[in-house]
């Protein structure tokens, strides 16, 4: 993930284009790796690739390292996977461009890993059966739709992971700090109710812009409510200034909490011992060459240059599912995969907390289309993640039900 200049120093993101078009994956447009050819599974990444406040190109670079490895050992059954991208540009009309990109050029899949504007795309595909594959859950439409089908737990997994974990590791009475953003209503509540399902007592939630220069008042509002630990739903770079005011608050040794999607490694080095003491979680693994060994090596060798993240890490599973799942059903169309993916179960991907069954869509909840039910802690440690629960995926399913 790349951060905007304003955040530790790290490098800006590219500047924004005006005008969606097509052209480069940066301009909101489709970059695209070679023509298709009859029998092609044609992918399209969507994705906030570079906009602004930050960017996941390593999302795109997740895609290719898998499509360029499964095509090297002779594809999907001999057909080769493409991969194009669109960046939403963090503008939801912009998404909707590239869904209608999706349509129009006929692509078997889009591969959708982090994306605030499922509400401008998911429709789109539903109309055209087209399935989304791969995605972190974050707003109504990812949760409901049939053709959603993500890996991880998103808003109601790993943000009520969030809450859950702070629970079993001790908190009993948090505060929350969030972004103004409507889209982060979910994350906060999805906090509460992991916080709920833990024991965990909410004190407050205050609401800050994620653009703002400083957090000092929002930690002051916190730290004084009295709270053993703070629990964050905001952007990345927001949270980079929620933690150094933290330290420098009160009550600098404060457990913060927040998804490892959210706390990047760029983020970890940048705070440096600052970092020390954050609790993340998420419902794969954080990357590394133990723990997920053959993304690790597929990133090595087509993508180098590329960040290994959980984001890049989402991307990669998600070609893999595709492959896994169009390899026997004879699947290289929307609508064929889409059939396919609807019946597939016991899909198993290295790094996931545990295998997924898309066919068997969760019951008595309000989140029909979150598949997974665990998740994965550490603690940051001198640049380092130091896993909890002796590594192991512990079940917070109870953050689906809880109220």
């Amino acid at each position: 993930m790349r951060l905007a200049r304003s955040v530790m120093g790290l490098a800006a993101a590219g500047a924004l284009i005006a005008a969606a078009g097509c052209g480069s994956s940066g301009s909101g447009g489709t970059s695209s790796s070679g023509g298709g050819t009859k029998g092609t599974i044609k992918l399209l990444v969507v994705s906030q690739l570079q906009a602004a406040a930050f960017s996941f190109p390593e999302i795109e670079d997740g895609a290719r390292a898998a499509a360029e490895s499964i095509n090297a050992a002779g594809g999907v059954n001999g057909h080769k996977i493409q991969i194009d991208a669109c960046n939403d540009q963090g503008d939801p009309n912009v998404a909707g461009t590239c869904a209608r990109t999706a349509v129009q050029k006929k692509y078997s899949g889009v591969i959708m890993t982090t994306e605030l504007y499922s509400a401008s795309i998911l429709p789109l595909l539903q109309a055209a059966k087209i399935p989304a594959v791969g995605a972190t859950p974050l707003t109504t439409p990812d949760f409901t739709s049939t053709v959603s089908f993500p890996i991880s737990g998103g808003n109601p997994l790993d943000y009520g992971g969030i809450g859950f974990t702070a629970g079993k590791t001790g908190c009993k009475k948090a505060g929350i700090i969030q972004d103004v953003a409507a889209a982060t209503n979910e994350s906060s509540a999805a906090i509460t109710r992991g916080a709920r399902a833990a024991g965990v007592t909410i004190a407050t939630t205050v609401k800050a812009a994620g653009t703002s220069p400083d957090f000092s008042s929002p930690v002051s509002q916190v730290v004084t409510s009295g709270v053993d630990c703070l629990l964050v739903a905001e952007q990345p770079t927001a949270i980079a200034k929620i933690v150094g005011a933290v330290r420098q608050s009160a009550k600098p040794t404060l457990p913060v909490y927040t998804a490892a999607v959210a706390f990047p490694s760029a983020l970890v080095k940048a705070l440096g011992v600052a970092a020390n003491g954050v609790i993340v979680n998420s419902s794969v693994q954080q990357p590394s060459a133990t723990s997920t060994p053959l993304f690790w090596a597929d990133m090595t060798k087509y993508r180098p240059k590329a960040e290994r993240s959980v984001s890049s890490y989402l991307a990669w599973a998600g070609v893999q599912i595709v492959k896994n799942v169009a390899g026997p059903a004879g699947a290289t169309t929307g609508p064929s995969l889409l059939a396919a993916l609807g019946k597939a179960s016991n899909i198993d991907v290295q790094g996931l907390a545990q295998p997924l069954d898309y066919s068997k869509p969760p019951t008595g909840t309000q989140f029909p289309r979150v598949f997974a039910t665990s998740n994965f802690a550490w603690k940051i440690n001198n640049g380092g993640y130091d896993p909890l629960f002796d590594g192991k995926a512990i079940n917070v399913a109870a953050v689906l039900h809880s109220s």
